[in-house]
């Protein structure tokens, strides 16, 4: 719940669209899963930025990225 609200706010606060905003929201609540325990999981933006490709697409990649810092 936490994870995909923060990530789908967070898409919503960027000016992205409904589906858009989901599919960022749904990829860090499967980050927040993945993860063992509360609040230990930690985002490496390159490695997000990836998984948005490999699960939606290139053009999904390319919106999100100009409001993440890239490492």
């Amino acid at each position: 719940g936490d994870g995909f609200r923060s990530g789908f706010l967070a898409g919503q606060s960027w000016g992205l669209g409904l589906e858009r905003s989901a599919q960022v929201g749904s990829l860090l609540a499967t980050l927040v899963l993945e993860t063992v325990g509360t609040q230990e999981y930690q985002v490496k933006v390159a490695d997000f930025l990836d998984r948005l490709t490999d699960s939606y697409g290139a053009d999904a990649e390319a919106e999100v990225r100009p409001h993440l810092i890239v490492e």
